[in-house]
């Protein structure tokens, strides 16, 4: 796992129960916390919360006067919906990416986040390796990636890796044998308005990562790095990244993927 400039940005703690597991490696520099009196010092805070006699790793916060809390499964809930229902090939992520039925490209998503696009890309034949930058979001998904290893999910124990880090500097030092075939990028983006829809992960995401400033900085790094075309998800009222006019773009629901080609592979 490559070690990068981490994005820390939030005031949150570890809290350490009884017999639980200790924090996981990305997380050991937290404050540890055993008086739960005491979280209340804290924006939010991680621990370990079972369920069905598994221990899940789980972010924690007050949102709107109630604790809400947030922790990762790529096997089951609403990723294993997509999965068998999403429509396959014919979603726009899958035409965005260029997907062909004898085309199984590797990619490269550079703003992994919670890890839920990558595992459906996964879903659909793609090799998948993944950037976080933020130590909190990146021990959620990876704590993920164990536990659907652990129950024997086959699509997630090869194929299928994460690392910690900064996007831009990571993409810059790919080799040629490490380029992609495809970089998709997803960063953060301010919401249109401060309304209560927005999902409640993404507000917790976004108490724990911020925004993305720098967004802009990975359009060019994408662009040089990546063999056939570079993927931008955007919502749909954003510009396009770094103010560059995609090749095309595909619209969804809420969002649009817009798109940047670089040269076609030989099928």
């Amino acid at each position: 796992m490559f070690i990068g400039r981490p994005l820390v940005t939030a005031n949150v703690a570890f809290f350490s129960r009884p017999s639980a597991p200790e924090a996981p490696s990305l997380l050991r520099e937290l404050p540890s916390v055993t008086d739960e009196s005491l979280l209340t010092d804290y924006d939010g805070y991680f621990h370990y919360q079972e369920s069905d006699s598994t221990l899940l790793l789980t972010f924690s916060a007050v949102l709107d006067n109630h604790v809400a809390s947030l922790n990762l499964d790529l096997t089951s809930g609403k990723i294993a919906y997509r999965r068998q229902h999403g429509g396959g090939r014919k979603q726009h992520i899958a035409k965005a990416c260029g997907l062909k039925h004898n085309w199984n490209p590797s990619i490269l998503d550079a703003t992994a986040g919670l890890g839920r696009d990558a595992a459906e890309l996964r879903s659909l034949g793609c090799s998948l390796r993944m950037i976080e930058r933020s130590p909190y979001v990146a021990s959620l998904l990876e704590d993920a990636i164990q536990r659907a290893r652990l129950s024997h999910a086959e699509l997630f124990q090869t194929d299928f890796s994460l690392h910690q880090g900064q996007s831009a500097q990571m993409i810059q030092r790919l080799s040629q044998q490490q380029q992609p075939d495809i970089i998709y990028l997803d960063p953060m983006f301010p919401p249109k308005s401060k309304s209560a829809a927005v999902k409640k992960d993404m507000r917790l995401v976004k108490l724990l990562v911020g925004n993305d400033p720098d967004a802009d900085e990975l359009l060019p790094a994408a662009l040089e790095h990546a063999k056939y075309r570079v993927v931008v998800k955007r919502p749909s009222y954003a510009p396009h990244l770094n103010n560059k006019k995609p090749s095309m773009s595909i619209e969804s629901k809420g969002n649009r993927f817009d798109v940047y080609v670089l040269s076609s592979p030989e099928l």
